[in-house]
């Protein structure tokens, strides 16, 4: 399986977030993926969204996948937390990471389809750019996840600063240690924490 992240263009409407999970430009790795190529058939049966491709976090399900010109868009749902559930709620924590800009990387977990993985012809790189080395022109979508790269740390001891994430989940999930001169207090709401 080929995995490939991109920075997402992300529009958060409460439990609903709009992506763009792949485009038609040069990844890291020197590699395309058209958009047109995709065979989404079996995702589309279980269309579930991971956090970083760990499939013991499911954190939402894909509701919805949009292919347009040199792009593929989705709509995420998260998950949302059960009325008699106590405690942190992984998929909850990582929605208001990506609602305010923390967390924006979406990827694909993704396998070639026969014949359609090719190297980069003259052709490709005029359309692409001279670094491109490999285009993948059909290829079936496995699974989606928001990856946390790129993450943008000094956001995420904000976010923690300021409550909108929960300080035990931080550190619990993404390993955040608070300064020793920091100092939380309690919210009521969401159990959501604060500094002062």
């Amino acid at each position: 399986m080929q995995l490939k992240t991109l920075d997402a263009t992300i529009k958060s409407d409460g439990p609903k977030v709009d992506a763009t999970i792949t485009t038609e430009t040069i990844d890291r790795d020197g590699e395309v993926i058209i958009s047109q190529g995709m065979d989404a058939t079996e995702f589309e049966k279980n269309p579930v969204v991971f956090y970083n491709h760990d499939y013991a976090q499911p954190i939402g399900k894909i509701s919805e996948l949009r292919r347009s010109e040199g792009k593929i868009d989705a709509t995420i749902e998260f998950a949302q937390k059960p009325d008699d559930y106590e405690g942190s709620y992984f998929p909850e924590f990582v929605e208001s990471l990506v609602e305010q800009g923390i967390v924006k990387g979406i990827s694909i977990g993704f396998v070639p389809s026969p014949g359609g993985v090719r190297k980069a012809s003259d052709k490709d790189r005029k359309d692409y750019g001279e670094e491109v080395r490999q285009v993948y022109s059909k290829w079936k979508l496995l699974e989606v996840s928001v990856a946390p790269l790129p993450a943008n740390s000094t956001a995420l001891v904000t976010a923690v600063q300021k409550g909108a994430v929960d300080i035990d989940g931080a550190k619990k999930w993404l390993d955040y240690q608070p300064s020793a001169t920091t100092v939380y207090i309690s919210l009521p709401k969401r159990g959501r924490l604060s500094s002062i």
